[in-house]
């Protein structure tokens, strides 16, 4: 090697390194760490997290879970526990993929702040100021489960941008109830969770303005594809597609990385599989879920609809980020996603004296909050996902924790919740 190529070598080499130490101090710098006792907690305790996850485990209950705690903006647990493959070839990793379905809304439920404090939105706006068969929505009043068809009359009122937000428009999922909603939803080609089909937001949404709300807006809290359609009054009131939006003013501007709607084909050897609890209690992994959905979503199928209640995809480390931007009223490492007060107002009680029929909470923007929750102190907001996965961001402690799992709809999902508050609470030292 003569004197100008070994200087060139070494020039690059030094660059590459260069780069690599950049990019690795910009991942470490992203997060903190700390031990549970540097924080107040108790470490033997966190550990038991473990063997109750792998209990659920060998009972056929779960294939396993990716744990994450952080205290005081610091990450003080993590763990993997169980296999992502029927075959128990694959055990989990912290950066494995889950798909995290009703996490979504929380994220697209900020985006729809964000337009608000920019003046782009407005709370009690019309939702058929943006998508314009909301204009003149009716409201269900007899259903023929013969033939599914139906009678309905005029609502009273139009949903509003609020209502959405809250999940008190009338607009349901299908899936909670089968035999009226489900009939004449899925009669009209109305996915409830994101699919792989060549279908648009734009279209589906459209289709339900047009459908009967269930019930009278702000009258009622259930359940629905309201996120879905606030994903598009997104897109409409921003101009810009939803994925693009959400990249640029709240996964981007807060480091995360892998937290989105699609992912590359490439990104499938990280992609968790997905479980179907059956009745013998064990799990079978499985390939298709239905004409409307595919076990490898997000990195196969059409790519085209941008589902704002179940469409995101994500590591557990990446939605920590959001997590902690919230808990820090939306801000992270001098980045404000929103302002102080709109943070706050996400996670207080927007229900008012409308019920709220899912245990001892309230819900706010885009959460649901505890009133008297037996684990949680009050004022604790949270959501989960339709393939179990769940969170927590508990202002009280400065606390945050993410429990991730892949089985559709299982049954168990209170049973290990209960039990992961159980072990994280009495952890805490002053509750010792």
């Amino acid at each position: 090697m003569n004197r100008i190529t070994l200087i060139l070598s070494l020039t690059v080499g030094f660059l590459l390194s260069s780069c690599s130490e950049q990019q690795q101090n910009k991942t470490s710098n992203k997060f903190q760490f700390a031990t549970p006792k540097e924080v107040g907690m108790i470490s033997d305790s966190l550990v038991k997290i473990e063997k109750m996850v792998m209990d659920f485990v060998d009972a056929k209950k779960y294939p396993g879970a990716v744990t994450l705690i952080a205290k005081d903006g610091k990450i003080i647990y993590e763990s993997e526990v169980g296999w992502s493959d029927s075959l128990r070839t694959e055990p989990y990793r912290k950066d494995h993929l889950f798909r995290m379905a009703s996490m979504t809304k929380p994220i697209v439920s900020v985006a729809a702040m964000q337009l608000i404090e920019q003046g782009k939105l407005n709370l009690d706006d019309p939702v058929g100021k943006y998508i314009s068969s909301f204009n003149e929505t009716e409201v269900l009043t007899n259903f023929n489960p013969a033939d599914s068809t139906y009678t309905s009359k005029p609502s009273e009122s139009t949903p509003t941008i609020r209502q959405l937000l809250t999940h008190t428009a009338g607009v349901p999922y299908g899936f909670m109830n089968p035999a009226v909603n489900g009939a004449i939803y899925g009669k009209n080609d109305i996915p409830d969770l994101s699919t792989n089909l060549n279908m648009d937001i734009k279209d589906v949404a459209s289709k339900l303005g047009n459908l009967p709300l269930m019930h009278q807006p702000g009258k009622k809290w259930m359940y629905g594809l309201n996120t879905d359609v606030l994903g598009r009054v997104v897109e409409v009131a921003s101009g810009e597609r939803l994925d693009d939006y959400i990249r640029t003013n709240i996964t981007n501007p807060l480091g995360i990385e892998r937290l989105d709607f699609y992912f590359d084909a490439s990104e499938k050897k990280n992609l968790t599989k997905v479980y179907i609890p059956m009745k013998d209690s064990t799990n079978m992994q499985v390939n298709q879920m239905g004409k409307m959905y595919i076990a490898d979503y997000p990195t196969d199928g059409a790519k085209t609809y941008l589902s704002g209640g179940s469409g995101m995809t994500g590591t557990a480390r990446d939605y920590l980020l959001f997590c902690q931007a919230m808990l820090n009223d939306g801000e992270l490492n001098d980045v404000q996603i929103l302002k102080k007060e709109t943070a706050k107002s996400m996670h207080q009680d927007q229900l008012d004296s409308i019920p709220y029929p899912w245990g001892p909470m309230t819900f706010g923007f885009g959460f649901d909050v505890a009133k008297s929750h037996p684990s949680r102190p009050k004022g604790t907001y949270s959501w989960g996902g339709a393939f179990s996965t769940v969170f927590w961001i508990d202002p009280v402690n400065d606390l945050i924790v993410i429990q991730l799992r892949q089985v559709l709809s299982s049954p168990f999902n209170n049973d290990i919740n209960a039990k992961l508050e159980k072990i994280v609470y009495s952890s805490l030292a002053d509750n010792n």
